[in-house]
């Protein structure tokens, strides 16, 4: 029946508009637009949007204890013994010609996308994901995407990010997935923080900036998680996006994002500071 769909309907227009946010944050970062700094694709979560239609319980974080441990990608003569899709450090200081072969490992498949793709996972281990929720993983050099193609041809990727759309979380279990994240992937040292709250589209989105490890591959980090809720005619939809990435200091300056450029000031004055 025609109002069965509507939730779908709902979500693929929340996804043109989280898309649309994020394109605005590189063209005009003065504006702050609500997802700006995503490196990827206008589609990044469009697919995720599309299908997610999640049943009533699901959406409780996983326990953190679930994010210890976990089975290691067999090494090959192209691939690389990455221990977890959460590590996106490792991943990134990876020869870039063996990143495809080791995401293959992890369980993820490449999807090609428009206006670009993005890894899937299909049998990866995420359990940091939300039950009923989705994972990609995303690959940018100089603002664009960077394919398996060009990733094989030695093109080394300037940030890589992991998206999860899961279904819609309060404030305390959105908190407590973003905390198992970052745990997950060993990053923390946070630089700054800023809550950014539409009631007029009944969104809330929070963003953290922090910095990598000393002598890590990555030189900062940056969490992004919102949240909406939408109304249609005879049912509601509701979903939290999650986004962690991390960024070269090439990356940085590709993205154009307002925040990571100051957050780049601060971090190089911390790292000049005498001891």
């Amino acid at each position: 029946m025609p109002n069965q769909r509507r939730p779908t309907t709902i979500a693929r227009c929340a996804a043109i508009a989280l898309a649309c946010a994020a394109i605005a944050g590189c063209a005009a970062p003065a504006q702050r637009p609500v997802d700006e700094g995503v490196p990827f694709a206008a589609d990044a979560f469009g697919k995720e949007a599309r299908d997610q239609e999640p049943d009533a319980g699901e959406g409780l974080p996983a326990s953190g204890d679930a994010c210890d441990g976990g089975p290691a990608a067999a090494p090959s003569s192209n691939s690389a013994p990455v221990c977890s899709a959460y590590d996106l450090e490792a991943i990134l200081l990876l020869n870039p010609a063996w990143i495809p072969a080791t995401l293959e490992r992890l369980g993820f498949e490449y999807e090609m996308g428009a206006p670009t793709g993005a890894w899937e996972s299909i049998s990866a281990e995420t359990p940091c994901s939300p039950a009923g929720s989705r994972t990609r993983l995303f690959f940018a050099v100089e603002g664009g995407e960077t394919s398996p193609e060009l990733m094989l041809e030695g093109r080394r990727p300037q940030a890589v990010g992991m998206g999860i759309m899961a279904p819609l979380a309060g404030e305390d279990e959105a908190e407590a997935v973003c905390a198992s994240l970052l745990e997950a992937a060993g990053l923390g040292d946070e630089l700054s923080r800023t809550v950014e709250e539409s009631h007029r589209f009944d969104r809330r989105t929070v963003t953290r900036i922090g910095s990598c490890p000393a002598g890590s591959a990555g030189v900062l980090w940056r969490m992004s998680v919102s949240s909406q809720q939408l109304q249609g005619e005879s049912a509601a939809y509701g979903f939290t996006s999650y986004t962690l990435t991390v960024y070269t200091r090439e990356g940085v300056l590709a993205s154009q994002n307002q925040s990571l450029l100051e957050a780049i000031g601060i971090f190089d004055k911390m790292d000049t500071s005498p001891s």
